[in-house]
This record gives C-alpha cells, structure tokens and sequence, in this order.
C-alpha cells in the first residue's frame, strides 16, 4: 500500500457511512484524520436509536437492500450487537434486511473496531472551507449551539457529508410556517400525528421514496382497521392517494432467480433470493472487464430493461388495475423506473392505494383550513417542460394530509464560492443531480486537486463508497496533488462523461435513467481494478455470482471478508437446494384479495358441498414483533351451499405469521373478539415440487384431539407474484372423515379513476 512520503491531515465532513469509511480507508494509507460531524452521534441517517424520530428515516426502517450490500468489506454482520434496547431482545442472526436502528449499530461498531471514534468530533459544524495559495485548506467551524468560530487547517478535504442532506420542493402554503399537515416524507412518521381526521392522504412523488411513504401510510390504514383493538384510530377509514409523474415498476424484496425457462414459459416454482443479489450477479456482465456504465439509455436497452423488469415481477403490472402503473408499448423505449416495497402493489389492488399520474400545480387550503385542494396537469409523456402540452387537468379535493416525496437536494453551502466557480468544481444550481462537475465515478475535481468526494451522487451503495474512498487514496498517494492538471490522460480521471449527462439532464431527455450512476456492478468492477483491489471468485468458481462488498478484498481487508464472503455462497446454496426465502416470497405474495372457491368431499354420511366468496389476507403489525417480522388479519367471506342444496352465508379468520429466524409461516385461530390471535393451528415446511407442473409445495398438521387434520399446500407463481394457490385438508378422526380443498385466484381487475 502507497503512503505519502510525509504524513498528510485531512478533513473529511460527515460520520455517515461515506465518512466512515473514508476515514478508515485514509488512516490506512498514513494520514492524519480528523472526522467532524454536525450531529452528536456518528450514523448518518442512520443514528437514531429506538424510540427516537429519525432525521431522514424512521429508526424502525427495514433497508431495501440486502445486510450482504448495507455492509463494508471487513465487518460483518454477526460481528455486531444488535440488541433491542427496548425489548431486550437479541436475534439468532442478523435480519436479512436490518432496521435503520440496527445499521446505526453497525456503524458505531465499525467506528470504534477500527478507531475511528477517537478520529471524530461530534457536534462540529463546518461553516466554511477555502483552498489557500500553498494548496492546504482553510476550514472554519463552530459548536452546534455556538456563535464562536474556530479555524483550522488541512492538507485534503474530504466531502462525505452526503448527497440528499436536505428536503428539495415543498408544497406548503405559508413559507413563514409549516402547515401541520404537510410533511416531506423524511419526517413522516404516523398517520395519526399528520391528520386530524379521516380521509384523503395524499403522497406526492414516485420512485422509491414516494412508493415506500404510500406503503407505509397504508400500512398503517390496514393495521389500523385490522389489529385488536375496541376503538379503531381515525386514520382507519382513510386512503392514499399517490400522484406519479410517470409509472415504475414496484420491486419487491426478494425476487426470482429463474423466473422463466430458456422457452420463455414462467416456472411455477422459481427459486428466490434478496433482491440485490439478483441484480448485481456478475453473469449478466458477458466476458472481459466490466465497466461502469454511465450514460443516457438508448431506446433498444431501455426495452430490454424494461423486459427483464417483467419477467421478474411476472408481468407489465396491467392486473392490478391501475393503468397509471402501466408502461405503453410505445413508452419501453424510455429507461424503466423502479420502487422497491414488498406491499405497494397489492394495496393498489385492494383500493387502499389510488394512483393518480400528474403534476402538482397549486395547492389551496379551504376556508375552513383543515381541508386542502390538490390541481394537477398532466403532460406526455411524463415530464414537465414548457414546451409540452398540457394534455388533461384535475383535481383532488377534500385533503387531510400530503407526504411530500420530493426527494432531496445536496447543501454544501460551506464551501466557499471561490470553490464552486467555473474554474474548480463548475457549480450548476439548475442541475440539481449533478450540481458539479467531478470526474468520472464522482471522486474527484479537475480544477482543485486537493479535494475528494466519498458518496457523492444519487445512489451512494456502501460497496462503491468502499471503492470510491480506496481509488481517491491510491491517486493521491500515486499523483502528489499540487496542482490543477495532476491527473493522468486517462478516461476514469475525465469529467466528459458528467458533463454529458448533466447537459441530457438541462435538455430534459426522456433517456436519462433513474439513477445517473446506478451500474453498482460495473462502478464496483471498474473503481476496485483501478485501485488495485482483487474480487474474490473462490467460492463462487469465476466471474459469476453477486457483487457485494465483502467480495472485494484489498489490502488490510480482516478475515471477515472471507467469512461473508462464504456465507453469501452457502445462502446462495440455501436457496438452491433448500427452498430458502421460499416462505418469504410466499407471504409477501398472499397479501391482499384473492376469490376463492372450495370443496368439501365428506366420506361418512355427514354431506360435504361448495363455498365460493372472497378471502383477504390484511398486513398489520406482528402482535409479537420479537419472533415474527410479519403477520395478516385472513378474512373470507362468502356462500356455502351443501351437497343438498341448502346455502348460507359463512365467514372465517385465521392470522397468518412469518417467522424470518427459521424462515417459515404458521396459521393460527383467532379469540372471540375476531381479531386477537389465539392458538397455533399449523406451520408449513416448504419443498420442491417433484415436477415443473407444480408450484412449491408446503406441508403441515394440526391435532385438536381426538381429530387430526392434515394439510397441503401448493403455490404456483409468476415471476415474483403468486398466480394460484391452494390449500387441502384431509381430516380424520372418531366422527369425521373428509377432504377440504380450497384454491385462491386473484379478481380480474377493475380499473379505478385515478382522481
């Protein structure tokens, strides 16, 4: 490893991740660090414990990707103590996806693993940085709370005081004062503190922070119809109404391997992984190098990306009835955009969740204050521009509550102006998404060598992070950074190519993606070849399996890694071999209504019959949260005719539980109150079906003496969502002697009028 030849200080603003690891990555290479972060605690967005609020997250956050991706290369997750503070509770392993609180935990004990906690200094808000004449840094600070400034100087600056630091547009209408029931959805929490009343929430943005604040605000319209409880809370008869600009397709957290066979024909019984550890498998990458790709999406990519897309999710998303969810045909030419929820879709279905596509142009408070009025236009094809028509206008009325899901702007105010002119970092503020011009990967500057960038764009994976911290440490211990014009005449070193994508952005092209810097593979693949870091193919026998952090070794990389690094091969193996996330996929994709129809086969003299009505499976909170990570209220409903002809109205419930620790679900009856769980009824153990005309297939029993009841189940998916599915009962015992079979189907969709 190349250190400088006379140790070097260094600054680097912010202890969230990117600061993290681009303090332990500069000590490494010999540098004096020093880590000044504003909040009193290190994490980021992720600090806040349990109990607390949260500053861009609520602390009970599941993350979207998985605990192999949400990591750094030597520390893993069963290394750290994920006691609940509240319950005392302490998992087996680490979650699959860890709660906001829990990657807080995480990130303190990389802090102090390494030492960097002695590096940090809380509370220390950076109010101006300025390079001087000799190249060093002039950097003034205060106490949070103070008024006094304190100077210091630097030989590098490092910025990793994050990319989405602060809420971008708000829709309140008395910029003195914020209106109690407009809320951006970094601060939304509870439905029960943003309205006083029942009725219209509206969330206002799409993509993945808009698709998980209408996810979390019927959540909690479902719980609150759904969970023991005498009196309902308010919020109960409320929906969400979501305006999107554009559709996108929601993702849910774990997704098919093999979802269709080389024939194009879905497989009934697809094996299931974490969502990330699909998406980044090297395999897809064909032979060679990989590189990042960081451009605009031509439109015949843009059309395989979309087609990947719906294999996965088993469709265009067209059955769930909402069209505004829908891409035209004539719309795939454009890069698809993506929500990653497991509940968003089948709220839509259900009606919890209306969508409504277009843009928000006024918002008006009625007389008497309460109530709001929402205008929109809608433009085609998606984007609001002055040189678009606009094509329809409507208005949603009698509003208690809007999310703002506007997203975030970055606010490096503290950087001096002389920093941000043409010359040194060529700051554009009508580019919000890339308000600088740095090289390619968002490291580096071309006009003032002594400055880096760790995290610094719109998607900062803690992996490339890793990568970026260990590239900018090995180019200024190869290239002395005394002036402008230190780098080498190579492309990584460029700026063309974000000079090219903020110029597609200001001309508003329909081809820029999502995510301007979102090829994870490729931006782990091409910054770990430049700065020398190998990937490990041991365990998975070449360039194929996911890329993740721990898999990317370099120098001073613990042992962890390797450990990880099997762990990630045998989760792999799990779910090859042992029906592993099967349980997971299953329960997320029971969610919702289906129409069920069943038949009661009696082999005594005792007449069996029909029964054909609707079953609902309700998310709401586990009723025991320390042993299960999720649960349903099942309902149905409906007519039972007997074999001799007589019919009735019949109903039934049952709570439905999944149990992550060892990866099962169970069922359970219900007390006389109809919502409060009471005994275990039966557990199911997933297995392969013996051919590939069956779903998977689940097993279970129950005996309620003197009888016994025997069950099987079988689950037949398309893509990421359950097609069909049915449940059969063989009871016996002294008296009874028949079969129960029952088969769920989802209702044909009924489009709903957005507004």
């Amino acid at each position: 490893m190349a250190t400088p030849a006379q140790a070097k200080s260094v600054l680097i603003v912010g202890a969230g991740p990117s600061g993290l690891i681009a303090a332990n990555t500069l000590k490494k290479y010999g540098y004096i660090v020093s880590v000044w972060e504003a909040g009193d605690h290190v994490g980021g967005m992720w600090a806040a414990e349990q109990g607390e609020s949260g500053d861009k997250c609520s602390p009970d956050m599941k993350t979207n990707l998985s605990r192999f991706t949400v990591a750094f290369s030597d520390l893993s997750w069963s290394s750290v103590d994920l006691s609940d503070s509240v319950s005392g509770f302490t998992p087996a392993d680490p979650p699959i996806f860890p709660k906001a609180w829990q990657v807080g935990h995480y990130l303190k004990a990389y802090a102090e693993k390494f030492g960097i906690d002695r590096n940090i200094s809380t509370h220390r808000r950076v109010v101006n940085a300025r390079p001087e004449e000799d190249g060093t840094w002039k950097v003034y600070s205060s106490d949070n709370g103070s008024s006094l400034i304190d100077v210091s100087t630097f030989d590098r600056l490092i910025v990793a005081s994050g990319f989405f630091d602060k809420p971008a547009k708000s829709f309140s209408l008395s910029p003195q004062k914020d209106l109690a029931n407009i809320q951006h959805s970094s601060r939304f929490r509870e439905l029960s503190a943003l309205a006083g009343s029942a009725g219209k929430v509206v969330v206002i943005g799409g993509g993945i922070s808009g698709s998980e604040a209408a996810a979390q605000a019927a959540f909690q319209i479902s719980n609150a119809r759904n969970s023991p409880s005498k009196t309902k809370p308010t919020h109960a008869k409320s929906k969400v109404y979501h305006i999107i600009n554009r559709p996108f397709y929601c993702l849910p957290r774990h997704l098919p391997q093999d979802p269709q066979s080389p024939e194009g024909d879905y497989n009934l019984a697809p094996k299931f992984l974490p969502l990330d550890l699909i998406l980044y498998n090297l395999s897809r990458r064909g032979d060679g190098e990989i590189s990042a790709v960081i451009s605009t999406v031509p439109p015949e990519k843009a059309k395989k990306g979309h087609e990947f897309l719906r294999s996965v999710l088993g469709g265009d998303q067209s059955d769930i009835g909402s069209p505004e969810l829908v891409y035209k045909d004539s719309q795939t030419q454009y890069p698809a955009y993506t929500g990653i929820t497991d509940t968003y879709t089948e709220f839509v279905r259900s009606g919890i969740i209306v969508p409504v596509q277009g843009w928000v142009e006024e918002v008006k408070q009625q007389a008497n204050k309460n109530l709001l009025d929402i205008s929109l236009k809608q433009k085609e094809p998606w984007y609001d521009a002055a040189d678009k028509e606009t094509t329809g206008t409507s208005t949603i009325h009698d509003v208690v509550a809007i999310i703002e899901a506007t997203g975030y702007q970055n606010d490096l105010d503290y950087l001096d102006p002389t920093v941000r002119d043409e010359d040194h970092l060529d700051e554009d503020t009508t580019c919000p998404r890339i308000p600088f011009l740095l090289t390619r990967g968002s490291v580096l500057a071309t006009g003032i060598p002594t400055i880096g960038f760790v995290g610094f764009y719109e998607g900062p994976y803690w992996g490339v992070m890793e990568m970026q911290a260990r590239f900018l440490a090995e180019t200024w211990a190869k290239h002395e950074p005394t002036e402008p014009g230190y780098l080498p005449e190579h492309e990584i070193y460029q700026h063309d190519v974000t000079k090219r994508m903020r110029q597609a952005m200001i001309n508003k092209s329909l081809q820029v993606p999502q995510f301007w810097m979102t090829d994870y593979v490729g931006l782990m693949e091409e910054f770990a070849r430049n700065a020398g870091v190998r990937r490990d193919d041991s365990a998975f026998g070449g360039k194929s399996g996911p890329a993740f952090p721990s898999r990317y070794h370099g120098n001073g990389t613990y042992i962890e890694a390797e450990h990880v690094v099997q762990e990630v091969a045998n989760v792999i193996k799990g779910s090859n071999e042992e029906a592993r996330f099967v349980a997971a996929a299953v329960f997320r994709g029971m969610q919702g209504i289906w129409n069920i129809h069943r038949i009661i086969k009696s082999r005594t003299n005792t007449p069996g019959g029909t029964f054909s009505g609707t079953a609902h499976f309700h998310p709401r909170a586990p009723t025991d949260p320390t042993i299960y990570a999720a649960e349903y209220l099942y309902i149905e409903e409906g007519t039972f005719t007997l074999d001799t002809g007589v019919f009735f109205q019949a109903k039934r419930r049952y709570v439905y539980r999944y149990n992550e620790t060892v990866d099962n679900i169970s069922a359970w009856f219900v007390k006389e109150d109809d919502e409060s769980t009471d005994a275990l009824f039966n557990t199911w153990a997933f297995y392969e079906p013996d051919d590939k005309e069956h779903g998977w297939m689940a097993q279970g029993s129950h005996w309620c003496d003197p009888d016994t009841y025997n069950n099987t189940c079988e689950f037949r998916f398309r893509g990421a969502s359950i097609e069909k599915f049915g449940i059969t009962y063989e009871v016996e015992g002294p008296n009874k002697d028949y079969s129960h079979e029952s088969w769920y189907e989802r209702p044909k969709a009924e489009y709903r009028a957005g507004v």
